[in-house]
């Protein structure tokens, strides 16, 4: 995909940009010694860094979204104050605040922005202790990049090896990190895209400090929901676009190491919703959005949704549909021998997730869609003069169109065929996710009633979608085995069917019923 320059914002004062990136010794050895990372003169500085994180007892500066280090480099002590992530992607955007002191204890006077200051709140110099220490050798080399007619930009490429140290144990450390020192984030995509292309890294979206704080609580990295932009009135179509295209990657980037390293199902679930919510958005603005890039986005988009899927399917297989017969039944070996094999089943799965979120393929996927996002790149399409419109009416024009197609879709609810039904239950979601977009242009008192009776009647209809999926695993798992066991599965498979073709039969009045609530809720998004 090539990308015309575009809107990429230039690092400003105080603000850390940095991407990082991955892979075994080996490949981190050949990036490094790539054309792409080599300087003019072939300059490069070694140093070994030894910092120690602190916070107080209670963990109160994590929780505003602060970290506070102090770096000894050979003699020199600098303190640091970072905030937290600005930018939703796998760009890291933080407000960096530093200076130097005597010693390696932390000097809370010597923090003078007055807006840091008020955010950090009263923490007195006794309460902080130490949680965590890095120990590191960094290479490093300075590139200046751009030109001719092309953005410029000086990048810090840096080599790191080494280990994060807490009471509660160690783990290693390597990665190669791009930190953008001055000018446009688009030339740090294009240099990192260019990389991954020649030797196969992978993203890293765990900052050291919060692999620290994991490993000092034996924690792994936990799932996140969904923070649905908010937007005043008064917003516009191209800063709406932003901010909505910033919040998918987020919550996406955000969902990427908990599905690598833990083995929770909301991870892989949260990151499939995230993926889901970029296509509902791609739908939502299709016709203001360059058309070709609306293609290549959804086509990756739904490669990897498409990998996800087998682990999620046995997720919800396993932790929601067969626990109701598993108590129901205790004592049923067929049933054991069916879950067995399903965790098996689910095992693959994760293993092609987890293999495509190690992917080159997944790896250019995320760097040129942060690339696009950062520079805006709708504007080159042929609705530039669309931009400055008031995003609320154009919100209200799709809402109310895609309210109506689900009304007509559900029209006769009750004698809708199976198909008909999981057509509806895919334009309920994507109603869903587009007024969970515009939600905030609206009273939350007029949203909620409305976004509560669609919620129901999807989670009813996903239920029964639920179940016809069950059917296809069931019956690829038929095969798997022999003799016996086999049997075994296939008894189990029967059971689990006329188990839950019963409970459809018996939901069947709750689902109609939810259909009438969700038709006459009055639509948020009318004015008066």
């Amino acid at each position: 995909m090539q990308f015309e320059a575009g809107r990429a914002q230039d690092k400003q004062p105080n603000q850390e940009v940095e991407l990082k990136l991955t892979a075994d010794r080996e490949q981190l050895d050949r990036a490094w010694a790539s054309r792409l990372l080599a300087t003019r003169a072939g300059r490069e500085a070694v140093h070994e860094l030894e910092t120690v994180y602190y916070d107080t007892p209670d963990e109160r500066l994590r929780r505003r979204g602060l970290v506070l280090r102090v770096r000894k480099n050979g003699r020199r002590f600098v303190q640091t104050v970072k905030t937290e992530n600005g930018g939703a992607s796998g760009l890291l955007k933080r407000g960096e605040f530093s200076c130097s002191l005597p010693s390696a204890r932390p000097d809370l006077k010597r923090i003078r922005d007055p807006e840091l200051k008020r955010h950090m709140g009263l923490i007195l110099q006794p309460e902080l202790e130490p949680v965590f220490t890095t120990r590191f050798e960094r290479r490093t080399r300075k590139l200046r990049r751009g030109g001719r007619n092309q953005p410029k930009a000086v990048i810090e490429a840096a080599l790191d090896e080494g280990e994060v140290i807490t009471k509660a144990g160690r783990q290693r450390l390597v990665e190669l990190e791009l930190e953008l020192v001055e000018g446009s984030s688009e030339v740090l995509y294009d240099l990192a895209r260019k990389l991954v292309g020649e030797t196969p890294l992978a993203l890293q979206t765990v900052s050291k400090s919060d692999r620290g704080y994991a490993l000092a609580r034996g924690e792994t990295p936990k799932w996140v929901r969904a923070a649905d932009p908010e937007f005043p009135s008064d917003i516009t179509l191209d800063r709406a676009l932003d901010g909505i295209f910033r919040s998918c990657l987020g919550h996406w980037l955000a969902n990427h190491a908990p599905v690598l390293e833990d083995d929770d199902p909301e991870g892989v679930h949260q990151l499939r919703v995230a993926l889901r919510r970029l296509r509902s958005a791609l739908s939502v603005f299709k016709a203001i959005l360059p058309q070709e890039d609306v293609a290549w986005i959804n086509q990756e988009a739904r490669w990897l949704i498409q990998s996800l899927g087998p682990a999620r399917d046995w997720d919800v297989f396993l932790t929601e549909l067969m626990p109701p017969l598993q108590a129901a039944r205790p004592d049923s070996g067929d049933l054991a021998a069916l879950t067995a094999a399903a965790e098996d089943a689910r095992k693959l799965g994760y293993e092609r997730a987890r293999t495509a979120l190690r992917s080159g393929r997944y790896t250019a996927f995320v760097l040129d869609l942060e690339r696009w996002t950062e520079a805006g790149g709708w504007h080159d399409g042929e609705a530039n003069g669309r931009f400055e419109e008031p995003l609320s009416d154009y919100a209200c024009r799709l809402l109310r169109k895609r309210h109506k197609r689900v009304l007509k879709e559900g029209r006769d609810f009750e004698r809708l065929s199976d198909e008909e039904r999981h057509d509806l239950r895919i334009t309920l979601k994507k109603l869903r996710y587009t007024c969970e977009f515009f939600a905030s242009l609206y009273p939350k008192s007029k949203a909620r009633p409305y976004l509560k009776a669609l919620k129901s009647l999807q989670d009813e209809l996903g239920h029964l979608n639920d179940v016809v999926v069950a059917e296809d695993l069931l019956g690829s798992l038929h095969g798997r085995g022999d003799g016996s066991n086999t049997a075994a599965l296939r008894a189990a498979a029967g059971m689990v069917i006329g188990w839950y073709s019963s409970a459809i039969d018996a939901s069947r009045p709750a689902m109609v019923r939810r259909w009438a609530d969700f038709a006459a809720s009055d639509p948020f998004w009318t004015r008066g």
